[in-house]
């Protein structure tokens, strides 16, 4: 089953959470959240995603955003931001038309003027939707399939992705025979960071959706499950990418009536894109 990366403190932090799941064209889902009162800055964990991000105000205007993913637990200022629309890419995928590279927007978030202009004349999260699907879809269909070192880069990303971040750089370099070290310098160049760091954020995010199925019987079972070393590896790359230990984690999760508040389906996407 694709991951689904997740930004829990989006769902937590915010009022109105609402996500479609898509898991076409490289998009994981969309969703969208309206800013609390007086809340100067939003909780991030990584993801390994790109985020496209509309921000409308009540004025009618919109801005739109690309922002790439923290490689650790981050307070983010959206001072600005009040009503969201956002669109996630699938972990490592490079959205068609964007003409900087992930590791150009690594831990930023960067203004895309003029982008999907249609979707300031709309207010209903599903024509949202529409209107998006329509714009990417033409440019997705302008855009040339990868090769070189892009298409190296995305075997690598998909084989990561494959193994729920178990894989090991040793059995990389020998599957598509290039040296390790190659392997490291070629996807630091179009990600801004190593293979074993891509690994470790899937790996995170593998946890946190076993988490959000609620407590494990055992902690230590999960942590090997999930390919830690042990309980203690499991814990300590957990709270540096959430901020929490596990235990926390569980706990926020559960008096933030973090299910709850996630209202979710799975799209039927030719309805969508129709509308």
């Amino acid at each position: 089953e694709k991951l689904r990366a997740t930004q829990p403190y989006f769902v937590l932090d915010t009022e109105g959470f609402t996500q479609e799941v898509y898991l076409k064209q490289g998009i994981s889902h969309f969703y969208t959240f309206r800013l609390r009162e007086n809340q100067p800055v939003l909780r991030v964990v990584p993801d390994g995603c790109i985020d496209y991000l509309f921000s409308f105000t009540s004025d009618g205007r919109m801005r739109a955003y690309v922002c790439g993913t923290v490689q650790k637990y981050e307070e983010i200022s959206y001072a600005g931001l009040q009503e969201v629309f956002g669109v996630r890419f699938l972990p490592g995928v490079h959205p068609a038309g964007l003409s900087c590279s992930m590791k150009d927007v690594l831990e930023k978030k960067i203004l895309m003027p003029g982008y999907c202009e249609e979707l300031s004349k709309e207010s209903d999260f599903y024509q949202r939707i529409r209107v998006f699907l329509r714009y990417y879809t033409r440019i997705t269909h302008e855009e040339p399939e990868p090769y070189g070192k892009a298409a190296l880069v995305e075997s690598i990303r998909d084989r990561i992705y494959a193994t729920d971040g178990n894989a090991r750089i040793a059995d990389l370099a020998e599957e598509t025979g290039y040296t390790e070290r190659y392997i490291d310098r070629v996807f630091g160049e179009e990600m801004g960071f190593s293979p074993k760091t891509f690994c470790k954020i899937i790996r995170f995010q593998r946890t946190l959706e076993f988490l959000n199925y609620g407590a494990p019987d055992s902690m230590t079972d999960a942590a090997t499950a999930l390919g830690y070393f042990d309980q203690a590896q499991m814990i300590r790359d957990f709270k540096t990418s959430s901020g929490v230990t596990p235990y926390r984690y569980l706990k926020l999760i559960t008096y933030g009536s973090y299910r709850q508040r996630v209202h979710e389906r799975q799209t039927n996407n030719e309805s969508v894109k129709q509308g």
